[in-house]
Parts: C-alpha cells; structure tokens; sequence
C-alpha cells in the first residue's frame, strides 16, 4: 500500500470511508473537489449528511503523503479521516456566513504572504501591508479539536453589504478578544519547555534550576516572541491595534520583526547587532530547512520605527536614514526656499476550512 498511486489512493478512499463511520453516515454524500487555503492548495474531500449544513475538507494530499513515508498504514489514515469527519458540529448558525449583524463579532485576521498567494487573495478583500496580506475570517467554532472558520471572500463580502474598510475595522476590533495575544521573550518560553521535560523525566528540582542558570547565560540574543494565546496563526498579532507601539514601549525603542512561520513573530531590539541583511539570510536558511510550506510567512525582516510610527522592510528603513543623514548634511537651504521633507510617514495598515 506504501507506493499507491495517488489517484488509486482517492478512488479508495472515497468508496470505503462509509465503512469506518457509524450507520448514520450510509447515506451521506461524498464529495471531491479542489481546495484553496492561504500559502496552500490540494484535493479535499468532504463527507455531509443531510442534517448538515457544514463539514469540514480533508486534505487527501496530506494523508497521501503520510501514507508514502510510512507514517501510518490504509488503515490508520483511513480511521483518522473519519475521526475528523464525525468531530464536524451538526448544525451551524448560518448567519454566520451570511448574515453580517451575527458575523462581525466572530471577525478575525490572519496574515500571509500576498506574492505567494496572489491568485486567491484576487477573490478575497484584503489589505496589504509591505508583502504581506492580512485577511479576514470568520470563526464558527472553537475547542480542543481547533478551529472551524471561513474565509470571507468577495461574494461572501458583497452578501454581508459591508465595505473592505468596514471588514478591516471590525475584525481587528474582535480579533484581540478571539484570539488574545501572548508576547513573551524567547528565553522564558525555553526555559519553561526545558523545565517541564526536567520535571517529566524526573530530574531534581535543585539540579533543574542549576541547568536553567546556564542555559540563560548561553541564550544572549534577547528575542521575544509575538503570537496569540492559541498558538495558531499567531502572527498576525503584530498588526492587533496599538500592538506595535506596545511592544515598542517593552523594548524602549526601534526593532527588527522577524517572519518565524504564519504562527509567530520574533522581535529583536534595534541595538545594532545585527544588520538587516544578517537577520534576513538567517530568516531565510530557517525557512528553507525548518519551517513546513503552508505556515512558512516570508523570507523578510520588517523593521518598526517607534518615533515615525512607520512599519516597513528594514532595508527601506536603512535606506530613510541614510537619507535623512545626507539631509543633515547638506547646507541650509531656508532662504532659498527649497527644504522639503525626505519621507511622509506611511498609515499603517493584520484549522478547519470551511
């Protein structure tokens, strides 16, 4: 079963899952068809009865590929589709998805790469910031399993009879209350990880606390971590209203962010360290090697002047103050009547599928 083909793989899927679900399901329909989610697309499959109004895609892609590593048999893969099958909810408000007066307080942003996705984001309101897109969800549910949501699309946008800007406003007023950010530096959350599996293993509490003292005074990069509390496309935080000056207010000045996966941020002070190209091969080589497709966010650094208020490319910021250095430079030019200002601050703008 190791070297199925792919398409032998969806033939049998699709006429035995039915076996793995219980009676109420013989009658349900089964339906293929291509799926296009943010930074990915594949073949999904959803299996509804006629009591529901919504189910959840499965991605035949992904269970393939388990299947070609030997990570699980036929079998296996094929119980585990019908867990998620019968985790769908049975029935769903549909005003959620039509109706805006029940949407907007279920409003939440996500953000990813615009370039990377431009063909979908040409059916989806959005608003882009740099190279990125930040888009709006609605969330229908939310529990230990993780989360059911719907992207709004321009159709969806059109029957809710709201504006880009309305949606814009509205999901990042409810965003914060669905998904609560939870910033932390890089050096608390790893000690905390490594004091838990010292815990678990059953190391001394004296010999725990000795080994966490050595691990901070090896940890000098003071990276702190912006995600929300669900760990979940976490980095779309970051453009939260405020959050920005926020965390630029923690740091006490200027700072790089850098794009760590859809999930999080990681934000370095602006000390001089590092340069921008230095902080971008290390995104980069990250990227390449670390971080899956579908949650990689962007091979960029974006730097946050606090006094300007200005998010941007750090190279666009390196370049401002090259600019305004020259400009210090140059003679007075009052009487003549020609200063003008190098740069205008720019606005800043930031599961399951259904």
């Amino acid at each position: 079963m190791k070297n199925m083909e792919f398409e032998k793989f969806v033939e049998n899927v699709k006429e035995t899952i039915k076996d793995y679900l219980p009676m109420e399901y013989e009658n349900a329909i089964v339906d293929l068809y291509p799926h296009e989610k943010l930074n990915e697309s594949y073949l999904g499959m959803t299996v509804r009865n006629e009591n529901q109004n919504i189910s959840p895609t499965i991605n035949l892609n992904m269970f393939y590929e388990q299947l070609q590593r030997g990570q699980f048999n036929l079998d296996q893969i094929m119980e585990q589709m019908a867990e998620v099958v019968q985790m769908t909810p049975m029935s769903v408000h549909m005003g959620l998805l039509t109706d805006y007066d029940f949407a907007k307080n279920n409003l939440f942003i996500r953000v990813s790469d615009a370039d990377r996705n431009q063909e979908m984001l040409s059916n989806v309101p959005h608003t882009r910031v740099e190279n990125l897109a930040i888009t709006y969800h609605v969330l229908i549910e939310s529990g230990a399993g993780g989360i059911a949501s719907s992207i709004v699309n321009n159709d969806m946008m059109k029957l809710f009879g709201v504006s880009k800007e309305q949606l814009h406003i509205d999901a990042l007023n409810s965003s914060p209350r669905l998904f609560p950010a939870h910033i932390d530096s890089l050096n608390t959350v790893m000690e905390n990880m490594a004091r838990r599996d010292m815990r678990a293993a059953g190391v001394p509490e004296q010999e725990i606390e000795m080994m966490i003292k050595e691990m901070s005074q090896d940890m000098a990069v003071p990276l702190t971590i912006v995600t929300n509390e669900q760990t979940m496309d976490g980095a779309a935080v970051l453009f939260y209203p405020g959050y920005m000056d926020l965390i630029g207010e923690q740091l006490k000045g200027d700072y790089y962010i850098l794009p760590s996966s859809v999930h999080e941020m990681l934000i370095l002070p602006d000390n001089g360290g590092m340069t921008s190209h230095e902080l971008k091969a290390m995104v980069v080589a990250v990227n390449n090697t670390e971080v899956q497709p579908a949650e990689k966010l962007a091979d960029e650094v974006y730097h946050y002047d606090t006094r300007d208020k200005i998010f941007e490319r750090a190279t666009a910021f390196e370049e401002r103050q090259k600019a305004k250095g020259k400009e210090q430079t140059m003679p007075d030019k009052k009487e003549s009547n020609m200063s003008q200002p190098v740069h205008k601050p720019k606005h800043k703008a930031n599961d399951m599928s259904l």
